[in-house]
C-alpha cells in the first residue's frame, strides 16, 4: 500500500462531497483498525480500507456500479488485495467471493458502523461516549431499531473468530476514538 491514513481521507475528499458519507467511512475505518488490533493484522492498512470502501459512493449510479468505479479510481494508488477487499462488500454485484479475513472484516464493520451510530443519536447527548456494549447488544436483538443495518453481516464476525458481544465492543471503541472527526 502506498498511501496513508492523511492521504486517504485527502483522495475520499476529491470524491465524497457530503460531510456524512465522509463520517462513515472514517467510522468504518476506525471499526476496521480495532478489529485489526485485535487479530493481529495491519491495523493502519485495515483502516485505510474502511476509510476507502466506499471512494465511488456518490459518483456512481447505484449498487450495480458500486466499487467497479472505486476499482478504477484506486488500482494505481493501492494494492490489489485492497482493492478486490473494497470490490467484495458489494459481492452481490461485483461477484468478487468474500474469502478472507479482510473482506469479512469489513462486511461487518460497514454495517456494523450503521448500529453504533444509531445507538449515538438516540442517546441523550447523542454522543457515543454514552453508548455501551450491552446497549449495543440490545439494539441489535431489535429488529425494529436501524431497520436498514444488515445484521447477517454484522454476524459475519463469528467468521473473524470474535463474538458478536466483542465484536460490539471492539466497534463501539475503535469509533470512539475517533468521536471528534464524527461529531459524536
Amino acid at each position: 500500500m502506498t498511501i496513508d491514513r492523511d492521504e486517504s481521507l485527502r483522495l475520499v475528499r476529491l470524491y465524497v462531497m457530503k460531510e456524512n458519507n465522509v463520517k462513515h467511512m472514517i467510522a468504518v475505518g476506525a471499526a476496521m483498525k480495532r478489529v485489526a488490533l485485535r487479530l493481529g493484522e495491519d491495523h493502519e492498512r485495515w483502516e485505510i480500507v474502511g476509510i476507502l470502501h466506499d471512494i465511488d459512493f456518490e459518483i456512481c449510479s447505484g449498487p450495480a456500479d458500486h466499487t467497479i468505479k472505486a476499482k478504477e479510481m484506486l488500482l494505481e494508488t493501492v494494492d490489489r488485495e485492497v482493492v478486490e477487499a473494497i470490490q467484495a462488500h458489494n459481492y452481490e454485484n461485483t461477484k468478487v467471493p468474500v474469502d478472507t479475513t479482510l473482506k469479512k472484516a469489513l462486511l461487518a464493520c460497514d454495517a456494523v458502523s450503521g448500529l453504533v451510530i444509531a445507538c449515538a443519536l438516540v442517546m441523550p447527548s447523542k454522543s457515543l461516549a454514552e453508548v455501551r456494549p450491552a446497549t449495543l447488544m440490545k439494539k441489535y436483538n431489535s429488529k425494529d431499531f436501524a431497520r436498514n443495518v444488515n445484521r447477517e453481516r454484522i454476524a459475519m464476525c463469528a467468521d473473524l473468530g470474535i463474538t458478536l458481544e466483542e465484536f460490539l465492543s471492539l466497534s463501539l471503541e475503535g469509533m470512539k476514538e475517533v468521536s471528534d472527526e464524527l461529531g459524536l
